[in-house]
């Protein structure tokens, strides 16, 4: 069996522009000695949690999860003790039974993007010119840069989601394609495939074509008779049950002769 590809996924913290307007981050930095570290202390944590939705596991290799925390962001022991000490005050942060660190805010901050979409994102900015010089502005007053990050921002969303749906468009007439020629019965199921096609990440895309093209192919050299492939799984079950990670590579049928399998 071919071996799984990844999708690794890029994630990020939506601080918004309150963040230090808090009353625990404010009375942290002006009564509490190093409190600044504090607060820096206390965002390297919320980073740290974000692959696991906002939860640094303690894994027991030190006395406590504070020790583990200090380790991994190389920072003094006293100091993540105050934080945690602090934060867990001021209700932004759980100790669970199991020693494990929750930050609450995390839930509600989240965001994440696949390892494709950083590309395309990445690529795009290196290269996009925006297509008019004439930004909106609340005023008669040249735009801020602030107005032309937030511009830049929106056109380039609308290059990256146009150019997106482009390619699931083509990946999946690839991929319906090759079902339907195998057999007609498929045709019914295009919107239900479609609907789970357009839900998986760009890479499980590109496996489905590879692993609808090695299926058909297995499945003909298996039963050579059923020319309307009768007993063939249907190009919907094939993506919701996630049978194309099956068939990354070509599958070989067995020949059968007098003495057996071969």
């Amino acid at each position: 069996m071919a071996q799984k590809n990844k999708t690794k996924i890029y994630f990020w913290i939506k601080l918004d522009e309150n963040f230090f307007k808090n009353l625990a981050i404010k009375n942290l930095r002006k009564t509490v000695t190093g409190g600044d570290t504090l607060v820096i202390i206390y965002q390297q944590m919320l980073l740290s949690s974000l692959p696991n939705n906002g939860v640094i596991y303690y894994e027991g290799t030190l006395q406590d999860i504070a020790q583990e925390i200090a380790l991994n962001l190389d920072e003094k022991l006293d100091d993540v003790r105050l934080a945690i000490d602090y934060f867990q005050k001021a209700g932004l942060l759980q100790i669970g039974d199991d020693g494990s660190a929750e930050m609450l805010q995390v839930p509600m901050l989240i965001g994440q993007e696949t390892n494709w979409n950083k590309y395309k994102r990445d690529k795009k900015l290196e290269n996009f010119q925006p297509t008019s010089n004439q930004l909106p502005t609340s005023s008669n007053q040249a735009p801020t840069e602030i107005e032309k990050e937030i511009e830049l921002e929106i056109e380039l969303e609308k290059e990256i989601e146009k150019d997106e749906k482009t390619e699931t468009e083509e990946l999946f007439s690839n991929y319906f394609s090759i079902f339907t020629n195998l057999s007609k019965k498929n045709l019914s199921r295009r919107a239900m495939a479609l609907q789970v096609f357009i839900t998986l990440s760009h890479e499980q895309k590109e496996r489905s074509v590879i692993g609808a093209n090695n299926y058909v192919e297995y499945y003909k050299s298996k039963n050579p008779g059923d020319n309307e492939a009768k007993f063939s799984i249907n190009a919907y079950e094939f993506l919701s049950n996630m049978m194309f990670e099956e068939y990354q590579q070509k599958v070989k049928v067995k020949k059968e002769t007098l003495g057996g399998l071969i």
